[in-house]
């Protein structure tokens, strides 16, 4: 039986230690035929785990004088544990995922600072402030009757639109800030 648990250790804790510093399972993928439908049922990240916490368990125990059949039973016991506590936390985290993308309208009408100067066709960059967070954003001076003026650092501005990630805006008069 130590055979086994040493090729189960031996098979499944490098298999892990990739999914752990790798970041992911890609089995989920565009796999067809039987072999996709069993790695979407159980993916090869729930397998690594089941099979290396069965080996090491199953180690331990028979390096603690555990008779066989208590030894196996908790080795596969706690391996099937892991495979399940693996498969629900990853559904949770799939099922909550959260963003923090803004909505190009939402941004049309805030005010923010410029955080490098735009004059001109020459772009700059400007903060603004969504739900307490400070978004920067690539900004273009909107076209004015008067000559163009250079917003600089620091300047209060409005956000007229935003297209393509890039903003456009206008000089804020200071009595409105």
């Amino acid at each position: 039986m130590i055979g086994l648990y040493v090729f189960a250790a031996a098979a499944g804790v490098p298999v892990m230690a990739w999914f752990l510093l790798s970041g992911g399972d890609e089995s989920g993928g565009e796999n067809s035929g039987i072999g996709g439908l069993m790695l979407r049922l159980l993916p090869l990240s729930t397998v690594a785990i089941v099979t290396a916490t069965f080996g090491l368990c199953g180690l331990l125990l028979t390096a603690l004088d555990t008779a066989a059949g208590t030894t196996f039973a908790g080795a596969a016991g706690t391996g099937a544990a892991a495979g399940v506590l693996n498969s629900s936390v990853f559904a949770y985290l799939r099922r909550s995922d959260s963003t923090t993308s803004v909505s190009d309208e939402r941004l049309s009408g805030t005010v923010g600072r410029v955080v490098l100067p735009v004059a001109g066709e020459r772009r700059g960059r400007i903060a603004v402030s969504v739900d307490g967070q400070q978004l920067y954003l690539s900004a273009r001076a909107m076209p004015v009757q008067s000559a163009d003026a250079e917003l600089e650092v620091g300047a209060p501005v409005l956000v007229v639109e935003v297209s393509h990630g890039v903003a456009s805006v206008v000089r804020l008069d200071p009595e409105l800030t």
